[in-house]
């Protein structure tokens, strides 16, 4: 059965320092694929028996870094390897060289590739409920998920994984992806929601060898690697807000009393000076921020829906965020710039996550 059906499935062990548990796991994986790619990012001379115990396994090539360059390196690598001498292939299947993934998820995972072959299919570990897993990975794995899935709109419970199975029709985009060390695991989940890629998820046994002690993902280092990519998402809007409230804070103390003062506005304005100065900053700041946020949630249209959505939450917010302040100003007797602060932090999480899902959601393709 496996000969029929994997029979244009590659795979690919981006492997640094590998423990001779990789030996079986290779031979194993030889004897289901036509073909295992194993990339030895710049491993000591140590390792070299473990990589000599492989390298003449039937359909097994060893491509060498002459030093370590980063998981994000060896996958390029190997990606470009197949593209080149594997073009006739529909998928390249990656996993981990640590021991964590068996054969039978494996094949789990290009079984239901097969079903959806233009997805990505992600093995995904149980972090809600396994005991097995050390701590600080059910701690770093449970909150990138929820941090994608607010931030970025993205489902998946393992953003981790080393096992996924791609098709060779977005490979080439994945070779040009940033990142070369566990960032670019990352930035790949990003890219492929960008294409319109489906995300399938496949749930598959945990297996912690030694408590990871295998591992080189640094829970620390590497995490603040993979949640830089995050701030993008958030630094546009953040600007617009940084104009929004100096400019609010600027008409209402001082632009607006002397214009007012020195007979430039007219009298009658005396007293809503808050009002207009909200509304002034938040047009200014309205048009800012819709430039920004195209590009920051990759806007495919142009301009026409997502100009008219994004213009219809900017006129309520705009509304809200007067009126909010006006009552914890003026009613409550909260100062000002507290109160533009709490409301527009408020106001702004609520936005974002209206811009996200609805003002600038692309069009999926059709079937998806």
């Amino acid at each position: 059965m496996a000969e029929n059906t994997m029979e244009k499935l590659i795979v690919l062990v981006p492997a640094y320092c590998p423990e001779p548990s990789m030996v079986e796991s290779v031979k194993a994986l030889s004897e289901q694929f036509p073909a295992v790619v194993v990339v030895d990012d710049g491993c000591p001379e140590k390792y070299g028996p473990v990589f000599d115990s492989v390298k003449d396994l039937p359909g097994v090539v060893i491509l060498r870094h002459p030093e370590n360059r980063g998981k994000g390196c060896a996958l390029k690598t190997g990606f470009s390897y197949i593209l080149e001498h594997y073009p006739d292939a529909s998928g390249v299947v990656t996993l981990d060289a640590d021991g964590q993934h068996t054969v039978k998820d494996t094949l789990a995972c290009c079984e239901r590739f097969l079903e959806q072959p233009d997805s990505i299919v992600f093995g995904c570990r149980d972090f809600t409920s396994d005991e097995k897993i050390p701590p600080r990975s059910r701690f770093g794995n449970r909150l990138t998920s929820r941090l994608m899935k607010f931030f970025c709109d993205i489902k998946l419970s393992d953003t981790q994984t080393g096992l996924r199975v791609h098709a060779m029709s977005y490979l080439p985009e994945l070779v040009k992806v940033a990142g070369e060390r566990y960032e670019y695991e990352m930035n790949v989940i990003f890219r492929l929601k960008e294409l319109d890629v489906a995300f399938v998820e496949v749930p598959i046994e945990v297996i912690y060898l030694d408590n990871n002690s295998t591992s080189h993902f640094n829970p620390i280092k590497d995490s603040l690697k993979i949640y830089k990519v995050f701030f993008r998402f958030i630094l546009a809007s953040l600007a617009s807000y940084v104009l929004d409230y100096g400019l609010g804070v600027l008409l209402k103390n001082k632009l607006l009393p002397m214009g007012i003062a020195n007979g430039l506005l007219p009298l009658v304005l005396s007293g809503h000076e808050t009002e207009l100065a909200v509304s002034i900053a938040r047009v200014c700041s309205g048009i800012f921020n819709y430039s920004l946020n195209r590009l920051v949630f990759g806007a495919k249209d142009k301009g026409g829906k997502s100009g008219v959505r994004y213009f219809a939450l900017w006129f309520v917010q705009m509304l809200l965020t007067a009126g909010l302040i006006k009552l914890l100003a003026d009613v409550l007797h909260v100062n000002y710039t507290i109160s533009y602060i709490v409301v527009s932090v408020v106001l702004f999480l609520i936005s974002y996550k209206i811009q996200q899902v609805w003002v600038f959601k692309n069009k999926k393709k059709e079937g998806e």
